[in-house]
């Protein structure tokens, strides 16, 4: 039995998003205190750490992190078969497999189970940029946490000794039309541009342009200081709201995330619209 290193990175990730953006939620066995160079950010500080109490498992290889899923009914089979599970060297993670939440869901268990496969950032400042530095699930799930809404998630990752890492997660929502319409609303971006967060100072979300995919789509990054240690886009379709965030790679990615960016939205767009059509 060991702590996987797969585990030590989803577990970052989870605390950071948990706590920035859900309000503090611990689980799990014995936390290790040293910290954990994740691929999403170069690892919190010591304090940070200490504050944040970082999670760990004990896992035989290939064993999934045991947190249940805390949705309600049977999840949607054509959901989940609408998510990727490769793209180039990447694959779907085996200690978080892809899933899909039924809402209602009680929202602390909701915000752990779905953070462990999508990438967040711990920003925080107004509620509206909760959408851009914690993801269009934790909005969905903060605002229309209602029957009628669910929520695909997954996280795909390269194999630790690769070349080129790539990190990334995917989360695909369905739900009433109005709903993904308050996702997709870019207004307000402008106040996202003067944020706080525990550990990494101060940061900001700024849009760049990407091709258009579904009915409407965009795409920013997260900036700590002055680095960027997200990249993320947003597809609109009458059906679904697709997400793709990126973190920042360690060591330092061939290919921009930026370029990289639109082709796995594109891969991600056209593997939904042949599930979901």
């Amino acid at each position: 039995m060991r702590i996987t290193r797969s585990a030590a990175v989803l577990c970052l990730s989870v605390c950071l998003c948990v706590t920035a953006a859900c309000g503090t939620h611990r689980a799990g066995t014995a936390a290790p205190r040293t910290p954990v160079p994740a691929e999403g950010r170069l690892g919190p500080t010591p304090s940070e750490s200490e504050e944040l109490g970082l999670m760990g498992w004990a896992l035989e290889e290939g064993e999934p992190i045991p947190v249940p899923n805390p949705g309600t009914g049977v999840a949607n089979p054509r959901l989940l078969s609408a998510l990727l599970t490769d793209f180039g060297t990447a694959h779907e993670s085996d200690t978080t497999p892809g899933a899909v939440v039924g809402l209602p869901a009680p929202v602390d268990d909701a915000s752990l189970f779905i953070g462990l496969r999508m990438l967040g950032s711990p920003l925080h400042g107004p509620s509206r940029c909760g959408k851009w530095t914690s993801g269009t699930w934790s909005a969905m799930l903060r605002d229309f946490d209602q029957r009628g809404v669910w929520i695909a998630a997954t996280q795909l990752t390269t194999p630790p000794d690769t070349r080129d890492p790539l990190v990334f997660g995917e989360s695909i929502i369905t739900g009433p039309a109005e709903k993904l319409d308050h996702l997709a609303d870019t207004t307000g971006v402008e106040s996202c541009r003067k944020l706080e967060g525990t550990g990494v100072g101060t940061g900001a979300v700024e849009p760049f342009p990407v091709p258009a995919l579904g009915s409407r789509s965009w795409a920013f990054r997260v900036f700590e200081e002055k680095s960027v240690t997200q990249w993320a886009e947003v597809v609109q379709t009458p059906r679904y709201v697709l997400e793709i965030r990126i973190s920042r790679q360690w060591p330092k990615p061939r290919v921009d995330p930026a370029v990289l960016l639109p082709r796995i939205a594109e891969a991600a767009y056209a593997r939904a619209e042949a599930a979901l059509a």
